[in-house]
């Protein structure tokens, strides 16, 4: 590999540009520590709500899809480094999944609820027969 660098002189080395110094290490140790709490916060929100929230189970649904999609996001953005990227370049990327997803769990969860709603309807209506 060595003799590709030296014979292409312009070319750039990335094995030795991606070195980094012990100060370097030490901020991106830090950040992903950092995303780790994060998501680990999310996670026990999540699980808090699942377990001690009183609310229907329709509401938890959406809040669950909604606390999902965000740690999607924030996956991207760090890890994937699209957080790194200019505001037009992330929302050309960003909005056209985002509106699928919420889509896909709308639809998911309408034609669940739908399909509890003509159960009830069915035995109504076996039950005057």
């Amino acid at each position: 590999m060595a003799d590709f660098f030296e014979e292409y002189e312009g070319y750039p080395n990335y094995e030795k540009m991606a070195s980094h110094d012990d100060a370097h290490g030490k901020v991106i140790r830090k950040k992903l520590w950092m995303v780790f709490w994060i998501m680990l916060i999310v996670t026990l929100i999540e699980l808090a709500i699942g377990a001690f929230a009183n609310m229907e189970e329709i509401n938890k649904e959406y809040i669950f899809i909604f606390f999902t999609v965000a740690k999607a996001f924030f996956i991207v953005f760090v890890f994937m480094h699209l957080g790194d990227e200019k505001k037009a370049l992330k929302y050309v990327i960003i909005a056209p999944y985002t509106l699928f997803i919420f889509y896909l769990a709308f639809m998911a969860i309408t034609e669940g609820v739908y399909s509890w709603h003509i159960k009830d309807i069915i035995s109504t209506v076996a039950m005057h027969q």
